[in-house]
């Protein structure tokens, strides 16, 4: 299912606006709803962010921090 979409400025950026259908399909269709971003060699993959795949980045990441704030 291809589509094309327009690039809309927001602010200093741009965006694109995902149709509700599509949003329901990837159940992104609620406000808390998180998505991830992939470069791609085809462009960019953009995919429902999992809470668990999340967790694991920011923890890698930000491992020091977290145990001196757990403290």
């Amino acid at each position: 299912m291809a589509k094309i979409k327009a690039l809309q400025k927001v602010g200093t950026s741009r965006g694109i606006v995902i149709d509700k259908t599509i949003l329901q399909l990837l159940d992104l269709d609620h406000d808390s709803a998180a998505v991830e971003l992939e470069i791609t060699p085809e462009g960019l993959l953009l995919k429902p962010a999992r809470i668990e795949q999340v967790y694991k980045r920011v923890s890698e990441k930000y491992r020091k921090s977290l145990d001196k704030l757990g403290k």
